[in-house]
């Protein structure tokens, strides 16, 4: 049995792992698309260096895309049950970011997911996955990393119980700044832009629920839901979308990304804007969650 107490969860460290991971991407990097000689490159060395220092093989998805190889990386950590639980994150920009929030945020969730259960004991089987080519030209593309990824997935018969994407998860401030897709929402939503979403589709309201939940349970962030239609309030701009085209269940965390963020795929979404503490409890939230799965 897992228990709560078997994690070592330190807040102190998470969040430095956090800062540096976003650093790296965002400030030395910078910009990470193809058109930026070098730079996804240098991305997924990083990544790749990381997830192995945990302990992790990582196998490389390497594919052509405008004439460039690309990849996605991989690592799997088995469990009891061998249907697996993705969890993802791009790491590309569009041109002329720095992508601190989007997508050096999800990306460094994830690195630290990865690293928080490389260690424990788990009933499921995780796949933790980073994403090439999220970001306009490729989105919703055959060329379109997660595209690649579930589609290969699809082709080997693997089962997948829910993907889970990491879809900005770093700007959170308190005050009522907080956007919504309709008029209205805003009687039934916070107005404040301190809390964090999870949504998704009707076939997958199920872990939109669970996952509010457990987020709500395992961490001082307050979680919020949406289960809609597929094409409704952006909540299909992200990953998630790629299994749904595959026939997977999936489900995004995110920050609401530009119904919040005015950074959003500007220059300005830097690594100074986002708040550390609070990206360290959904990522304790996520943990815990997957976790007790």
């Amino acid at each position: 049995m897992v228990t709560i107490e078997s994690s070592h969860f330190e807040k102190r460290v998470v969040m430095e792992n956090l800062y540096g991971h976003v650093a790296y991407l965002s400030v030395k990097i910078g910009e990470r698309h193809l058109w930026k000689e070098g730079s996804l490159s240098e991305a997924t060395s990083y990544i790749e260096t990381a997830l192995t220092s945990f302990g992790y093989s990582v196998k490389r998805q390497t594919y052509s895309c405008y004439g460039r190889d690309v990849s996605n990386l991989m690592v799997e950590k088995k469990g009891e049950d061998e249907r697996a639980v993705v969890i993802g994150a791009h790491y590309d920009t569009v041109p002329g970011t720095p992508g601190a929030d989007d997508n050096a945020s999800g990306l460094a969730g994830l690195l630290e997911l990865a690293r928080l259960h490389q260690s424990l004991p788990s009933r499921k089987t995780f796949l933790f996955v980073a994403f090439v080519n999220e970001e306009p030209p490729c989105f919703g593309f055959p060329n379109m990393g997660s595209m690649v990824h579930a589609k290969s997935l699809k082709e080997e018969g693997r089962t997948v119980e829910v993907m889970v994407s990491l879809e900005m998860i770093g700007y959170f401030r308190p005050e009522r700044i907080q956007n919504y897709p309709l008029p209205g929402m805003d009687l039934f939503y916070p107005q404040t832009a301190d809390f964090i979403g999870v949504v998704g589709n009707f076939r997958s309201s199920k872990y939109v629920s669970l996952f509010k939940r457990g987020i709500r349970k395992h961490s001082a962030i307050d979680a919020r839901s949406l289960t809609a239609p597929e094409f409704f309030g952006g909540i299909n701009l992200s990953d998630n979308y790629s299994f749904w085209r595959h026939g997977y269940r999936a489900i995004m965390v995110t920050d609401t990304s530009f119904f919040r963020n005015q950074n959003y795929h500007q220059q300005t979404d830097t690594i100074d804007t986002l708040d550390f503490d609070k990206m360290a409890e959904v990522v304790k939230g996520l943990h815990f969650t997957l976790l007790k799965m």
